[in-house]
């Protein structure tokens, strides 16, 4: 069985916007804290010098490459768009940004006097079908996780940010930058003789509203994971990228993945693990 190993190097820019089975709650660990506690939903847009917990600022590194030169010895600025032929790494029938082929309600949040909310928060994936499905496990967590690789954002940008990657084999761990979450322990513990893992990655905005996922189908060479943002109705005010690690079991043939994210009752988004980050212009 062919096994992918992707070191894509994420220099595409983002802003925040909202993100997976069985049994996480929002917010995570590790990666970047949480701020405080905000009652409405963060939008594309929000300015990325969020109030942190010690009244200051946080501003997420530009960890892109510098500028190389071209033959004629002028800089060569690294692109922020996605390259052209991305999309026809996608399966037939599914496009980049589209709506999710099953209902979803739009479901308001009302907050008691305790300042909590009533809506579930996966109140997006609850009318997606949960079979038929590869069992997995899935932790998630604030912030990027490896290094040299995935979301890397640019202060100018103003798109979603989405980024995914497969890991087959043991050496795969050394991508990691950050061991001290369970998203990370939950990757480092595979048996990939019979396990492998699958890294989903969003940004930019709350730590709280993470990726999260209902099912992996088994394709002819690969999978296809389901899921949807988390919507919590009280999410955390810091401004970062969120990262679920999702273990699952082997598949006969696993060559490459697609992931499909539904991150509001009309609007579900597209990629596959072999195209590097995606960037998704919210201007129009």
């Amino acid at each position: 069985m062919q096994r992918t190993r992707r070191a894509a190097l994420g220099l595409f820019g983002s802003v925040a916007i909202g993100a997976l089975s069985g049994c996480l709650a929002p917010g995570g660990n590790g990666g970047s804290d949480g701020g405080a506690e905000t009652r409405t939903h963060p939008s594309p847009g929000t300015d990325p010098d969020t109030e942190a917990d010690d009244g200051g600022t946080e501003t997420p590194t530009d960890d892109r490459e510098p500028e190389t030169a071209t033959d004629d010895g002028e800089p060569e600025t690294p692109t922020d768009e996605t390259p052209t032929d991305a999309l026809d790494r996608l399966p037939d029938g599914l496009d980049r940004v589209e709506t999710p082929p099953y209902e979803v309600e739009a479901v308001e949040c009302n907050i008691d006097d305790s300042g909590e909310g009533d809506r579930d928060p996966l109140y997006l994936c609850a009318n997606m079908p949960a079979e038929p499905s590869l069992s997995f496990e899935q932790e998630s967590t604030r912030g990027t996780l490896f290094a040299g690789e995935g979301l890397a954002r640019a202060p100018d940008d103003d798109g979603d940010q989405l980024y995914a990657t497969l890991l087959t084999e043991a050496e795969d761990i050394e991508r990691f930058e950050n061991d001290s979450s369970d998203a990370y322990s939950l990757a480092a513990d595979t048996d990939f003789g019979s396990h492998a893992v699958l890294v989903v990655q969003t940004g930019w905005g709350s730590g709280s509203i993470v990726p999260h996922l209902k099912r992996i189908e088994e394709t002819a060479d690969g999978i296809h994971a389901f899921g949807c943002y988390t919507q919590p109705c009280v999410y955390t005010s810091d401004f970062t990228a969120r990262s679920t690690v999702v273990r699952f079991k082997l598949p006969d043939a696993l060559d490459s993945g697609v992931v499909s994210l539904t991150v509001d009752p009309s609007t579900r988004y597209n990629l596959t693990t072999g195209e590097g980050v995606v960037t998704i212009d919210q201007s129009g």
